[in-house]
């Protein structure tokens, strides 16, 4: 399930250079998981970190993501949002190696 366009209209970051962050909440491991699995797959940018945390009776999750363009790291953030099992999936920071 992806409401993401195929790969070109992405404008890819293909050196690798700029770093996004996105944080998302789910209802469980396995939903946050899969959500990152797909979307990842569906969009072709590169995971550099990952990880996960359980808060009460939901799970949030932060993973660091390489190879997209801002755009592309919106698309990927609304793309996990619409996964089920996902409450909330956003953009939160981007680094730039000089």
């Amino acid at each position: 399930m992806s409401y993401l366009p195929s790969p070109p209209a992405f404008h890819s970051d293909d050196d690798g250079i700029t770093v996004h962050q996105l944080f998302l909440s789910a209802q469980d491991a396995p939903s946050a998981l899969d959500a990152v699995r797909q979307s990842l797959a569906d969009c072709g940018g590169e995971l550099c970190n990952l990880s996960l945390k359980p808060v009460g009776q939901l799970v949030e999750a932060s993973l660091r993501v390489r190879r997209l363009g801002d755009q592309a790291a919106r698309l990927l953030a609304r793309d996990l949002a619409a996964w089920p099992g996902v409450n909330s999936a956003s953009v939160e920071h981007q680094w730039v190696r000089p």
